[in-house]
């Protein structure tokens, strides 16, 4: 997109964020960055980077806990209240907050400003002719032709890990399937429609356990447990759990986690598999 584009978003999002500030859930936002080729004064940037950072409330507790027992990503409403029905986001949730001062992002607003301040910051990112649309060292090749679908502080963290030599990844293209297993085709289909992309992408997941010789049960979908408690074969879609990786490849005897990058009904299920190499290595990360 232009830049231009970019600016109308972000002040639509801004705009946003001012009028819903007594209305949940855009009354837990605490600060909103935007960071990435847009943050660095590119002329055209892939998309708005935006980092959101918020408090919980006792009803944002129990939302989120709800829609990880359905498998859903909690933070849907708080995207959908900020974009509203716009396109050209690209947005990641508390991750200033994870990683630390040391990522480089510009703040836009925070809590208590006004409408007017927070334009002013936005409109006072100096433009960069020579700032490109994206940094490479947050690329390795698996990511190539998919990078659109994971967001660049994602790409920032898997990529350092690697260096590191915690995790190796894998890129995969999986096929549609038939599940064999009755009780994983029974959990597939209490959780998602038949149109659904999210039940294409699970049933495409256990069918590729199934090839390997790997019981399903074993396995822990998006969020909730095929069967078993213990579950070293993990599986998820949109990067919604995203911050969950280390713990369950470190902790949870996790043997790998396959990220279905954008689950479709018709386009290519393209998938990262994250396998540990090093778990104490693994156990250091804070994603």
């Amino acid at each position: 997109m232009d830049r231009e584009r970019a600016i109308d978003l972000a002040e639509h999002l801004l705009r946003n964020l001012d009028d819903g500030q007594e209305t949940w859930p855009l009354s837990l936002v605490t600060a909103v960055y935007v960071f990435g080729s847009f943050a660095r004064g590119a002329l055209t940037p892939g998309d708005l980077d935006i980092d959101i950072e918020k408090t919980s409330d006792e009803q944002w507790s129990t939302h989120f806990v709800r829609s990880l027992s359905a498998g859903r990503d909690p933070f849907i409403p708080l995207r959908k209240a900020l974009a509203t029905g716009r396109r050209g986001y690209q947005f990641v949730v508390q991750y200033q907050d994870m990683v630390g001062r040391d990522f480089e992002m510009t703040l836009l607003w925070k809590r208590g400003d006004t409408l007017d301040a927070a334009m002013k910051r936005l409109h006072a990112i100096q433009i960069d002719p020579a700032a490109g649309r994206a940094e490479r060292d947050s690329m390795l090749p698996e990511f190539e032709g998919i990078d659109d679908w994971i967001p660049r502080p994602y790409r920032e963290s898997l990529s350092a890990a690697v260096g590191s030599g915690a995790i190796r990844i894998e890129r995969l293209v999986l096929p549609d399937s038939q599940v064999a297993s009755p009780v994983a085709a029974r959990h597939i289909q209490r959780r998602w429609k038949p149109t659904s992309p999210l039940l294409r992408a699970a049933s495409a997941v256990v069918g590729y356990w199934e090839q390997r010789g790997i019981d399903p049960g074993q396995g822990h979908l998006h969020g909730t447990d095929i069967r078993d408690q213990e579950t070293p074969y993990f599986a998820n879609f949109n990067w919604s759990h995203f911050r969950a990786i280390p713990h369950c490849l470190a902790e949870c005897g996790g043997a790998e986690w396959l990220e279905v990058v954008h689950p479709t009904r018709n386009g290519a299920l393209d998938c990262l598999c994250i396998i540990p190499l090093d778990r104490k290595k693994v156990k250091k990360l804070r994603w």
